[in-house]
């Protein structure tokens, strides 16, 4: 709930976990996502090992179906905010 404090900042771009077990899954990030109101998300802490393992594909749609904007860079990608 505290992410919620952040809302009033106008952030660009969020940073958040999705792989699950550990941290938040990808529900969880869409949900931070509407806590702050950012409307691009740059999935992080996935796909590095088994079980944390996400179905990209699925993870594209629920975002889009928010209308949230993801972005999942593969490891050593870089891209532009």
């Amino acid at each position: 709930m505290e992410m919620k404090l952040l809302a009033d900042l106008k952030l660009d771009w969020a940073f958040l976990p999705i792989g699950g077990y550990y941290t938040m899954d990808v529900d969880d990030a869409i949900r931070a996502a509407e806590f702050i109101n950012c409307s691009r998300v740059v999935g992080i802490h996935y796909d590095s090992f088994p079980p944390i393992q996400i179905d990209k594909q699925k993870a594209f749609d629920k975002f889009q179906n928010e209308d949230i904007s993801l972005s999942l860079p593969k490891i050593g990608e870089t891209i532009e905010l």
